[in-house]
């Protein structure tokens, strides 16, 4: 039955329609951009098919409905009747997308269904996903009388066909037979489908289709069964990529010097899978007698491989190159090259074969077998995934790939030849890698789109276009857009459509497919002379009768736009026609967009591409043009990220202030007002002190007539206000002008500040900002400029609000909150200049607190923000002093605020409202601060209002005005308002900077005051008894008590230090703010929010980490340093800042204007020194301080004697307390000429020089540094140096190293030449601290590996071997540091260290790289010197003897042997040496003493040579081997440690002997033995001089009493640290517990039925963090991704008391959340007797503090009658506890409401799981980078399933079903796993 069956057509069959009539062939298409349908005759007919006859493929499907979608599409029409409302639309809407998804079921169905004649069926064409659809509405393009026929996406009921029977013996209700002739008969058409014998005008040789009455029949050749049409399975089309597996490369075809090649493709990518071209996509064919038949592949097919992008086929050719090679066959330098060429040379017949692509595909060459890499029965279907060798057909070879590089003459070729041999080799494998229909169907529409561009752009150049075709490109270059961005047409405005993030894969086909090509010439081509003058010129594109085209040119660059958007490469395409877009700004063809899009932010396209021709054309056509928005573009030149370009600026500068160019510019001078004016015009100087109060801003400018026009700011406001077109011209086009301004003057760019700022002054800026009558937007840049010009500028340095070096003579007695100013000593003139602006400053804030909705105005809005960002500048330059800081916090906090002004209490306070009025009066009286009485008001505000509004005291209607709602909605959108929020984020986080600073100020105060004190007692109690000082009865002990009793004070139990808590409430209104903006949509700014969140309950904890890092300098010598330090790197700051002034640029015409600056620069400097010297120029004067003080700075970092440089950690940790690291780092961003600049480039040397002594040996430096590793990454030898210096020796950096690292180095070695620097990096990284890191040895190795014989320098074969001994015979490149000799054996040394610490996979590696009989020929030849020696034999011993793997040839052959000869040799060369020390050859020594006896002993005592028999045969050499070293050993020039090494290599050759029982000459082995006693004995003397010499110092240091006072003073500050820290401990639990109430119950902290409020409750706030925490892993917060994990894992703790908890502080890391206690333990606790003493008071403590801070934000909550509702976890449990509670009276309730106790532990569990936890922890473990993040997930897990819950477990345990393989891997990567795998299941 089945094989009958198999003859009939089925639904779901994929087959192709034969047209036999008047004409002959396959119906097709065009490609994918054009919709026609088309007959080729001429392409091929049933015997030779088409060869694209993937076009020809259709798959039959039966009826869809279309009634639903119909009438949505009829009511979505653009043009239809707009009275469709949007709900209704949205119905429909959901109807047509119901009605696909059933259509689809139905299919599915019916898939497999026998078709008969008479049936309805839909055509699919495969290629282009769209059904074959008769319009009957339009007439077809040739045939007038006929209807169109076209493909369309969603097909309609003209898809539907009659199947009816061609010939009579077929009649309706039969079976379709395969290979019928059949009339195809629309439904609604009624004619037939018809292959006309038109020919289409734009494509000769295609006939069109269309329908009409006819003969035409077409023939169904069926293509593959429905049934083989299999997901799994290979079949014919499919398109796939082959990888090879051992290479790691694609199988590729591409062009390479005008020829195709077939290649193995290298990938700069991290993963090679990643790599995603497509030019590796393969068509696969599976071979049949029909050759019009597909079908599923199996084992014994025959299959062709078509290349998708060229259609060209995979086949093996004889390759003429291996012919020539194998007649005159030379040696090359790479081995591996000659064992592929051998490998794939035929033996019998002396030729080879390689892979080549063939244009035709009915050639015998181009036939493959696959050969399953699994036992597979040959008639068995082959899988898709599968891996497969290759097998040619013809030449009965097998594919291999090879090592020979194609593009040989690339610095670093990616095209490897690829082959065939007649050995198969199994790692000659290809996975077959499926790619999906829709990634196909994009290559196909780019191919196609690339081609059609390129025709038009040829016909546009002649000029000879038709409508038909300007249509068709415009609608191609609309797809474009579509399709780039990923977006859907909907009949809007292509232009109009926004787009967020463009497809990736698709931008990359724009480019490799060469449309991004195309559509240059596309923009080029009418403009372009062909001889009689190009079709347009550019002039008349605005021309209304030119529209089409302007539209055209604008879709282009709108592609162009999309297509480089974030994506490198495409970006670097497009820059280099950088010059000829240029040429199209200002004709609004959106030329000016693209770029602005293109360099936006762009800074390595800025750097490279902006010239000063760019500027200059910028330039002019602000001249022409005079629109603001060229303005616009040019200040986005100058910054990129925020941060200034100083490249660019300068050239703006130079353009842009230039004399010639001033007619541009708008002038801004202050004149009197008008009548005034008008009177004495030609004496303005005296006029101006005269009317003095009646000044005003007034503006000169040119018109288009080039006359001067002026005008006063306010007037020019006051008229555009009222529509004046002109004069909002003018204000725009300043506003535009100033806000180049600033950007030019940005990052202190003093070209522009010196300038400008003449004109502009503080005065003039000031006024014009506070100046209420001019708009937002031009205050907001008056704003700004003042902020760039005059504000962040010499003499303002930014304020380190944290200051840890602190010098003891300074501490003061007392300490206060008002008269304690961080900054130092104020700077007052400049604190002068700047108080107004201060004043400005707030005034404005607080106008903005009294608004009602503070962000309701958008304008204003962005005034607020450069307020704000004003105000965060002077905050950061130490303008404000501490308590003006508390100030400015509370208006800040204020703005932020969610409860504005209304609500400040909940409403159940109003009854006493009255009492509230009275004591803010009093209040008021009380205290001048002014911010008070606003609260004050506000509150008054709440019962005005809340009275006014008329509700009663206790309704509990909406509190807050109905506005609130509103007003939240702009909010939301707003990015201005977020950045605003942000920056005042920013002013908070300095503030609580300057809050701990305070803080450690009084702790350092109060030990200075108890320290004399205690120290007066003692002079007048002790004279004399300071010999027996016990450290029981010191006089004069601190009292800790005391001590820590005021230290609990700075905490705000005190009353003058409750400001500190930064509001009047306590901290409640902070903490509500904090919680507030976590809830909102914008990363950064919950981010910042949370940080600071996280720092409000841990204020003790930062205290007393803070406390440990301070610095005391009590000696003078300290002192003296610290003044030194501080007083050179102001000068460097200030010396680097001004780098323009003075760095020597190459000679230009504007020296002039340099020296003129100069001098006045030097003469301040001179004052400021007052050193009469010399005149020199400021430049040189300059260079010469630079060079001293990094001199001076260096010399202090590393401590220099005759034999050892020593790191002084002290002065290391001032310089970094000082910030000294951060301003040379600025240093060597200066830019300047780098080939003529020498003076520079020895500053450049020092610089690195402080950098490498700044942080050797000391990890918390180099940690530093590393943060800004990115610097260092260029290619440059004291970059290198620096490099390794930070990495030296510091285990945790070098383990976490990025392969970004590695790469650039070994990148630099291939392209900057073999330097031995680069290699001794990459020996740095791999052992850190004595400890190897497999991790880096492994990437080094691949590294290594990859990068072929640019790097790979052996002199392995006979010609370079010749050339190493030349090298070791010179003497002279034995000294030389970067001889190749040297780069040889520091490349040697570090395989050698790759290779250490047994890793197997390294050194299987090394192996093939540096074979044994290699190693023994170099070491054994008589010209090797010791140096090369100690490389090679250092490598053996690593790679080969130390091992995992025993390495038979070491114990079997000869070679070691050979080398115990030599070692003999150089044994008697080192007895022998010169007793002369001061010519020893100590390399030598060095090397017979350490390198050989390692060897000897490691091979000796490797459990391999136990087993192996040659010792029995060469016992004499062994003898003369012991004899030898034994001689070493009594040599008088032996250093102790070298002398152990030769003890241990004595004693295990003498156990070898034993155990093998050797004959060895008696009088060596008694003095062997010998030995062994008297070293023994002398083990125990030196020993026991230890102990005694241990206690003599001891003595000694107590008689030093030169630094008594400095010992004294710094060993109490530790004492009285480690004390804090034990008071503190609890009350830092007590905090960081509070916290966890809070998220259990943000809600509380809000007043009630405000949407805050709501949302808290519905869980809002949770789920807002537990999403944020996947962001944080992204963006690489990691620390603040795991305080948020260990956060959410305590909210699980049950609360048990606090005792328990202080169970686990010992093995408490201080910076961590206590881990949740296990529940098994809770129980045994509490049967046991009570905890000590101690520990019970800490528990009080602890507890105490708690209830504090719980009552002070949660006091005002009265939860009496309402418990159940103010919870968000279901009333169950919570209701229970209700009545037994005491009715809500006293503040007691309110606290106990908080306890967590209330909620069982599952209901927690389940919460948090409801909020996305469980998916949080699944989506950290798969991709959490660092172990710490994964280790915290994994515990945050546990915890989630602590307690067996069963809900969280069937998720978590179905979620691990669902992974695959790949995604298992991470999940098993640590311990901790296992435990939650076991939770997961305990219960399942």
């Amino acid at each position: 039955m089945s094989d009958k069956m198999s003859s009939f057509l089925h639904i779901g069959d994929i087959c192709s329609l034969y047209a036999e009539g008047s004409t002959n062939g396959f119906i097709s298409t065009l490609g994918l951009v054009d919709d026609r349908c088309v007959v080729q005759p001429e392409t091929g007919d049933l015997n030779n098919p088409p060869k694209k006859f993937r076009d020809c493929l259709f798959k039959l499907c039966p009826m869809n409905r279309y009634s639903a979608q119909k009438q949505f599409w009829k009511a979505a029409k653009p043009g239809a009747n707009s009275t469709t409302d949007a709900v209704l639309l949205n119905k429909l809407h959901h109807a047509a997308d119901l009605e696909k998804k059933q259509n689809e079921t139905e299919n599915r169905k019916l898939l497999g269904t026998v078709i008969q004649y008479g049936n309805v069926i839909q055509l699919l064409h495969l290629k282009s996903n769209k059904y074959l659809t008769v319009n009957k509405r339009l007439p077809a393009l040739l045939e007038k009388n006929a209807m169109r026929v076209t493909l369309d996406e969603a097909g309609n009921e003209g898809s539907w066909f009659y199947i009816q029977p061609f010939y009579k013996l077929r009649s309706i209700g039969d079976s379709v037979v395969i290979g019928d002739k059949v009339v195809l008969n629309p439904v609604n058409a009624g004619q037939p489908l018809h292959a006309s014998s038109h020919q289409l005008v734009d494509n000769p040789g295609c006939n069109e289709v269309n329908s009409v009455n006819c003969n035409t029949s077409w023939k169904i050749v069926l293509f593959m069964k429905w049934s083989d049409n299999k997901d799994d399975i290979l079949k014919g089309g499919d398109v796939v990529r082959l990888f090879h597996a051992e290479q790691e490369k694609f199988l590729t075809c591409d062009e390479h010097r005008k020829k195709q090649h077939v290649f193995l493709r290298t990938t700069g990518r991290q993963s090679a899978t990643s790599a995603t071209s497509s030019k590796a996509l393969w068509e696969v064919e599976v071979v049949q007698h029909d050759p019009c038949r597909g079908g599923a592949g199996y084992w014994n097919s025959l299959f062709r491989f078509k290349h998708l992008a060229t259609g060209h086929y995979l086949a093996a050719e004889v390759d003429p190159d291996f012919e020539e090679e194998c007649l005159e066959f030379q040696p090359s330098v790479d081995p591996d090259q000659d064992a592929s060429r051998s490998r794939l040379r035929n033996a019998q017949e002396k030729m080879v074969y390689s892979l080549v692509s063939v244009p035709e595909g009915n050639d015998i060459s181009s036939i493959f077998e696959l050969d399953p890499t699994t036992l597979r029965g040959g008639d068995s279907l082959v899988p898709r995934n599968s891996y497969v060798r290759l097998r040619h057909l013809c030449t009965n070879t097998w594919v291999h790939s090879t090592n020979i590089p194609i593009d040989k003459e690339e610095e670093k070729p990616v095209m490897l030849k690829i082959g065939t041999s007649p050995v198969k080799e199994d790692k000659e494998a290809f996975a077959i890698v499926p790619v999906s229909p829709a990634e196909v169907r994009d290559l196909d529409f780019a191919n196609d789109a690339s081609k059609v561009l390129g025709s038009i752009a040829g016909k546009l150049e002649k000029g000879t276009i038709t409508q038909n075709e300007r249509r068709s490109v415009t609608k191609l270059l609309e797809d474009l857009v579509y399709f780039v961005t990923g977006g859907t047409n909907s009949g809007q405005d292509v232009l109009e459509v926004v787009f967020s993030k463009p497809n990736r894969e698709r931008q990359k086909l724009m480019r490799e497919q060469n449309i991004l090509k195309q559509i240059f010439k596309l923009l080029q081509a009418p403009f372009t002379d062909c001889g009689d003058g190009p079709m347009l010129r550019l002039e008349e594109l605005g021309d209304q009768r030119h529209a089409p085209f302007r539209h055209i040119c604008r879709l282009c660059y709108r592609v162009l736009r999309h297509s480089q958007q974030d994506y490198r490469k495409n970006q670097e395409y497009i820059a280099k026609q950088f010059g000829f877009m240029q040429k199209q700004i200002g004709y609004d063809v959106l030329a000016e967009d693209t770029i602005t899009a293109l360099l936006h932010n762009n800074r390595k396209l800025l750097e490279k591409h902006i010239t000063a021709a760019e500027i200059d054309t910028f330039v002019s056509l602000v001249r022409k043009n005079r629109e603001p928005r060229f303005l616009d573009y040019l200040s986005d030149l100058c910054v990129s990220m925020n941060k200034s370009i100083p490249v660019t600026q300068e050239l703006i500068c130079k353009a842009v202030l230039n004399p010639t160019n001033a007619d541009i510019l708008i002038e801004t001078k202050l004149v009197l007002s008008r009548f005034e004016f008008e009177g004495v015009s030609s004496t303005g100087e005296n006029a101006l002190e005269a009317g003095e109060d009646e000044e005003e801003v007034w503006l000169f400018w040119r018109d288009s007539n080039k006359e001067i026009r002026s005008k006063s700011v306010r007037e020019l406001a006051q008229d555009a206000k009222e529509g004046q077109k002109e004069d909002r011209d003018v204000l725009s086009y300043y506003r535009y002008q100033l806000n180049l301004f600033a950007r030019m003057c940005l990052d202190r760019q003093y070209l522009a500040i010196n300038e400008i700022s003449g004109q502009l002054d503080v005065d003039l800026i000031l006024r014009c900002m506070s100046d209420e009558n001019l708009p937002y937007d031009l205050r907001a840049s008056f704003c700004r400029l003042m902020l760039h010009m005059h504000v962040d500028r010499d003499p303002q340095e930014q304020v380190t609000p944290v200051k840890y070096a602190r010098l003891w003579s300074e501490i003061p007695s007392e300490i206060a909150i008002d008269d304690y100013d961080s900054s130092g000593a104020s700077k007052d003139e400049i604190k002068e200049r700047f108080a107004q602006t201060m004043e400005f400053v707030e005034e404005y804030l607080r106008d903005v607190v009294c608004q009602r909705f503070p962000f309701s105005d958008k304008e204003k809005n962005k005034l607020t923000f450069e307020v704000v960002n004003l105000a965060r500048n002077l905050i950061y330059f130490g303008f404000y002093n501490f308590s003006d800081l508390l100030r400015l916090t509370k208006i800040l906090l204020a703005i932020l605020d969610c409860v504005h002004v209304t609500t400040i209490f909940p409403i159940s306070k109003m009854a006493k409202g009255e009492e509230n009025k009275g004591n803010n009066d009093v209040e008021k009286l009380k205290s001048s601060n002014v911010m008070r009485s606003i609260h004050g008001v506000g509150e008054l505000m709440t019962q005005v209002v809340l009275r006014g509004g008329g509700f009663l005291p206790m309704t509990p209607m909406a509190a807050a005005p109905e506005g609130n709602v509103k007003q939240a909605e702009p909010e939301k959108e707003d990015i201005m308002v977020m950045d605003t929020k942000l920056k005042i984020i920013e002013i908070l986080q300095f503030i609580l900077n300057v809050r701990l600073d305070y803080r450690i100020s009084c702790l350092l105060c109060i030990f200075k005051r108890e320290f004399d004190e205690s120290n007066s007692q003692t002079s007048e109690t002790s004279s004399g008894n300071s010999s027996q000082e016990g450290p029981s009865n010191v006089p004069g002990a601190l009292d800790f008590e005391h001590i820590e009793e005021q230290a609990e004070g700075i905490f705000g139990g005190s009353e003058e230090n409750t400001p500190l808590d930064l509001d009047d409430h306590g901290g409640r209104t902070f903490l509500r703010v904090l919680l507030h903006l976590t809830m909102h949509d914008y990363p950064p700014l919950v981010s910042g929010a949370l940080q600071l969140l996280f720092r409000h309950f841990s204020q003790r904890q930062e205290v007393l980490q803070a406390f440990k890092q301070v610095q005391l300098l009590v000696t003078s010598q300290d002192v003296d340093n610290y003044k030194q330090i501080k007083q050179d790197l102001d000068q460097l700051r200030s010396i680097v800042e001004k780098s323009e002034l003075w760095v020597y640029k190459g000679q230009g015409p504007d020296e002039t204007m340099d020296g003129a600056s100069g001098e006045n620069e030097h003469k301040k400097t001179e004052e400021g020194n007052n050193k009469p010297q010399k005149h020199e120029s400021t430049s040189s004067y300059n260079y010469r301080v630079v060079k001293e003080i990094l001199i001076r700075l260096s010399k202090l970092c590393v401590q220099e004697s005759a034999s050892v440089r020593k790191s002084r950690k002290q002065q290391q940790r001032l310089l970094r307390n000082m910030g000294a690291h951060a301003v040379v780092l600025e240093l060597l961003q200066i830019p300047y000429e780098k080939a003529e600049d020498t003076k520079m480039q020895e500053i450049m040397r020092l610089a690195h020089e402080f950098l490498q002594n700044f942080c050797a040996g000391n990890q918390q430096n180099q940690a530093l540094l590393h943060k800004h590793i990115n610097l260092f990454l260029n290619p440059g030898i004291l970059e290198a140096v620096t490099m390794q210096h930070i990495f030296m020796n510091n285990f945790q950096l070098c383990s976490e190293i990025n392969e970004r690292v590695v790469q650039h180095f070994v990148h630099c070695i291939e392209t900057h030449g073999r330097n031995v620097q680069y290699i001794k990096f990459l020996q740095t990284i791999v052992k850190a601290e004595g400890k190897f890191i497999k991790k880096c040895q492994d990437m080094v190795m691949a590294e290594l590996v990859n990068s072929g014989e640019d790097v790979l320098v052996f002199y392995n074969d006979r010609a370079s071997f010749q050339t190493l001994i030349q090298m070791m015979r010179s003497e002279r490149d034995r000294m030389d540091e970067n001889s190749p000799l040297m780069y040889h054996i520091h490349l040697v040394e570090l395989l050698a260290v790759c290779t250490e610490g047994k890793n197997v996979y390294t050194e299987i590696k090394c192996n093939s790289l540096l074979p044994l009989d290699d190693i023994v020929r170099v070491v054994t030849h008589e010209d090797c010197i010791p140096e090369v020696k100690i490389a090679y034999i250092n490598f053996l011993n690593h790679c080969y003897v130390d091992t995992e793997v025993e390495m038979k040839e070491i114990y079997t052959s000869n070679h070691m042997w050979k080398l115990f000869e030599n070692f003999l040799v150089d044994i008697c060369r080192a007895c022998n040496n010169t007793s002369d020390r001061k010519h020893a050859d100590s390399i030598l020594e060095k090397y017979v003493t350490e390198i050989v006896m390692s060897i000897v002993t490691t091979f000796f005592s490797s459990p391999f040579s136990d087993q192996s028999t040659t010792l029995q045969t060469r016992q004499p050499v062994f003898v003369q081997l012991l004899q030898g070293v034994f001689r070493v050993y009594h040599c008088n020039w032996l250093m102790p440690s070298q002398k152990a090494s030769v003890e241990s290599c004595i004693r295990v050759l003498s156990d070898v002997a034993k155990s093998r029982a050797i004959a060895i000459p008696v009088d060596l082995d008694s003095q062997v033995n010998n030995l062994f006693l008297k070293s023994h004995s002398i083990v125990q003397k030196t020993a026991m001089n230890w102990r005694l010499s241990a206690r003599n110092a001891a003595r000694r240091d107590s008689v030093l009493a030169a630094s008594r006072d400095y010992r004294n003073i710094i060993e109490r500050l530790q004492d009285i640290v480690s004390a804090l820290e034990d008071r503190l401990r609890p009350l830092v639990q007590a905090e960081l517990s509070v916290l966890v109430d809070v998220l259990h119950r943000p809600e509380l902290l809000f007043p009630e039925n405000t949407d805050a409020r709501r949302k808290c409750e519905s869980g809002g706030f949770i789920c807002k963090l537990i999403k944020h925490t996947k962001q944080l892993l992204e963006e690489n917060e990691e620390k603040l991704c795991i305080k948020v994990l260990q956060t959410l894992r305590e909210m699980m703790t049950k609360d048990r008391g606090y005792g328990e908890k202080l169970i686990s502080i010992d093995e408490l890391d201080n910076a961590e959340l206590p881990p949740a206690p296990d529940s098994e333990n809770a129980t045994e606790q509490e049967l046991e007797p009570s905890p000590p003493l101690r520990q019970l008071e800490d528990h009080k403590r602890g507890e105490a503090l708690r209830q504090v801070l719980v009552n002070r934000y949660y006091g005002n909550v009265r939860p009496s009658g309402r418990r159940e509702s103010l919870t968000s976890f279901g009333n169950g449990p919570l209701s229970a506890g209700g009545p037994g509670k005491p009715g809500g009276g006293g503040g007691g309730s309110g606290s106990s409401s908080m306890s967590r106790g209330e909620m069982s532990l599952a209901e927690v569990q389940c919460h948090l799981d409801k909020e996305g936890a469980s998916n949080l922890v699944i989506d950290l473990i798969m991709n959490a980078s660092s172990d710490r993040v994964f280790h915290e997930s994994i515990l945050l897990a546990i915890a989630l399933l602590e307690g067996g819950n069963t809900t969280i477990q069937l998720y978590q345990f179905e979620k691990s079903q669902n992974l695959s393989p790949q995604e298992i891997e991470p999940l098993t990567r640590i311990r901790g796993c296992a435990h939650t795998m076991l939770c997961l299941k305990d219960d399942i």
